[in-house]
């Protein structure tokens, strides 16, 4: 039986965009006047990204004028540009309250809604902004993301096409609508989105590896690779562009380029799984199956239910001649549902 060794696929990342609200405060009195200045502050700290000084006017703003929805709103961003999503929720719901008309507040609270797994009510919050402003090129962009989530690629692509038809010049959404494409085996399409989104954002790095994987899909596997490269000149730290890279070097038979690049990516990211996967497949190619079972055990490490690697290795387990240890991973790597893994169950008898 012929064993192929399985290589960890191709990583695409997506965005949500947010912007503070930038309109000052127009107010009399000298409390009142003292709430313009922190709230503006708080805009001037916000887009020069010092985030907890940002925070802080704003909490000034909001002890000061505590129904000011922009001040909430603003803070929200803040707080999500930070990771601290439970607070950021907090001061969106108050945004809604104060101002149940605010579709802006309901894009970005369906964004963490979606995060944290709560796709329903996600999209409750989009189809309200969008009943709102019909016009919110960031409400469609996110209803597409909802739709990707849900495996619903077509709703998804229409999603996406409303947004650039409002906004002709939102990157992230060419990046997505790429992305929607490629599920619905559109790979030129694809190929035409991530050029528009790069052209678009071209200090976005994800975007670059988002091109060079629908290359490498192509199998235009120098495109894949010049794209991978732009990723890592913007992002010198990207290890999943490095673990991307060196899948194309794998496909231009190039080992010794794919190691590198793998290395690099578990340098940058020590617990990254993926990688020691792929590494331990560039070994069983040049059959240093110790090696590959080495690979193996590193990403187990760090994945205990990593199905591939259990497969990997008992793949090479075989090729030492350890049959027990071989027929062990494959029924490991079967219960973590690789049903290829049955094809293996012979070495078990």
């Amino acid at each position: 039986m012929i064993k192929k060794i399985i290589i960890s696929g191709i990583l695409l990342f997506t965005v949500s965009v947010g912007f503070a609200q930038s309109d000052t405060v127009k107010v009399v009195g000298a409390e009142e006047q003292e709430a313009e200045k922190a709230y503006n502050s708080g805009l001037q700290f916000f887009q020069e990204k010092k985030y907890q000084s940002a925070i802080e006017a704003f909490t000034k703003t909001i002890s000061m004028k505590p129904n000011f929805d922009k001040a909430f709103y603003n803070r929200a961003l803040t707080f999500i540009e930070m990771g601290k999503n439970q607070e950021a929720l907090a001061d969106l719901d108050r945004t809604i309250s104060l101002k149940d008309s605010s579709d802006l507040a309901l894009v970005q609270r369906a964004a963490l809604l979606l995060k944290s797994g709560k796709g329903q009510e996600a999209e409750k919050d989009i189809k309200k902004a969008l009943t709102l402003n019909a016009k919110n090129a960031d409400a469609f962009y996110q209803y597409g993301v909802i739709k990707m989530t849900q495996g619903d690629y077509k709703g998804a692509l229409e999603a996406y096409n409303k947004a650039i038809q409002i906004n002709p010049e939102f990157a992230f959404a060419f990046n997505d609508r790429a992305g929607a494409k490629k599920m619905l085996k559109d790979l030129d399409g694809s190929i035409d989105d991530y050029v528009r989104a790069s052209n678009l954002s071209p200090k976005s790095a994800f975007i670059f590896n988002n091109l060079g994987s629908a290359y490498r899909q192509k199998k235009i596997t120098d495109k894949a690779i010049e794209n991978y490269n732009k990723a890592i000149q913007l992002k010198p730290d990207y290890f999943v562009a490095y673990n991307n890279r060196g899948l194309a070097k794998l496909d231009k038979n190039d080992l010794e380029g794919a190691i590198a690049d793998f290395n690099k990516a578990t340098q940058i990211k020590q617990d990254y799984a993926f990688a020691y996967n792929n590494l331990s497949a560039v070994h069983y190619r040049k059959k240093n199956y110790q090696d590959a079972v080495n690979d193996c055990n590193k990403a187990i490490q760090y994945n205990a239910n990593y199905g591939e690697a259990y497969l990997n290795r008992g793949i090479s387990k075989e090729m030492m001649k350890d049959f027990d240890g071989a027929c062990s991973d494959f029924k490991k790597a079967n219960a973590l549902g690789i049903n290829r893994a049955k094809q293996y169950f012979d070495v078990c008898n």
